[in-house]
């Protein structure tokens, strides 16, 4: 119980990126600014392959029911998908997951010149 009223606050304290991707693949979330792309994935049961109905719980895809309807199995495997086709739309679930740049503290220099009849001269306070 500890655990579940944890989780909860960490996750009022996160952006839920809800006004974000609505119709669109890719983009930057309106309220945190972060860049965000649409991931799909659909829960398949591990011994037979069968699709399942899933649903998020704190960020994390889970069965809606505890066991497989075809097979009886209670194990799943879960498979990010490219792109959703109409076949898979009740069984698809999309998450809208950050994307981290890992070169996001480079420095990056602007150079600037202009250009005489002979020469080149760099202006003053053009390097950073």
């Amino acid at each position: 119980m500890f655990d579940i009223l944890i989780k909860l606050l960490k996750k009022h304290n996160k952006c839920t990126h809800k006004n974000a991707l609505l119709h669109s693949e890719q983009g930057y979330c309106p309220d945190c600014g972060q860049y965000l792309v649409k991931s799909y994935y659909l829960l398949r049961c591990s011994c037979c392959g069968v699709k399942r109905e899933a649903k998020v719980v704190f960020g994390e895809i889970l069965p809606k029911d505890n066991f497989c309807t075809n097979c009886g199995c209670e194990d799943y495997y879960i498979e990010k998908i490219d792109k959703i086709n109409f076949i898979d739309a009740n069984y698809a679930i999309y998450l809208k997951e950050p994307v981290f740049n890992e070169n996001k503290n480079l420095n990056y220099s602007t150079f600037v010149w202009s250009e005489n009849a002979n020469k080149i001269k760099f202006l003053p306070g053009a390097f950073s």
